[in-house]
């Protein structure tokens, strides 16, 4: 018994878990940066399956009604957006950078529309230029979100 609660600690110290209150200040955070470069987007599209919630959350903070998924799958995209259109400015989200490897694919595949990637938490200082991100952690601690 004693081993598995040795065991047990072993494995939450390599976790951070994030609260909804944690989360509702990184969607803050990120609206506040992007009214402050005052940038305006006509849609949303969350990553699958962890920007799903972010998605709604920064569609309601930046008042986007207009959102659609890209869904990852043994690492290819879906490549069936509905509506993808030139004309738009779009507003890429997902819960974190972490290898880059997931953004370096979308990027790829978005190149001919105008974007800027939005994450709630990034393992890297990255250039911000194109890449929005609420925090920067301090940690490689697997991180757990609130709706996981």
């Amino acid at each position: 018994m004693i081993g598995e609660a040795k065991k047990m600690n072993n494995i939450n110290s390599n976790r951070e878990y994030l609260s909804w209150d944690e989360i509702e200040n990184l969607i803050k955070i990120i609206g506040s940066k992007i009214r402050e470069k005052n940038e305006k987007y006509d849609s949303i599209i969350g990553i699958k399956n962890g920007g799903i919630i972010p998605a709604r959350l920064i569609s309601k903070e930046l008042e986007i009604n207009e959102i659609e998924f890209i869904s990852t799958k043994q690492n290819h995209y879906n490549k069936s957006f509905h509506s993808i259109s030139k004309d738009k400015k779009y507003l890429l989200i997902d819960e974190i950078y972490d290898t880059g490897k997931t953004f370096l694919e979308i990027k790829d595949y978005l190149k001919n529309i105008e974007y800027n990637f939005v994450c709630l938490l990034s393992r890297y200082k990255i250039d911000e230029d194109k890449i929005i991100v609420g925090k920067i952690l301090n940690n490689k601690k697997w991180i757990v979100f609130p709706w996981e």
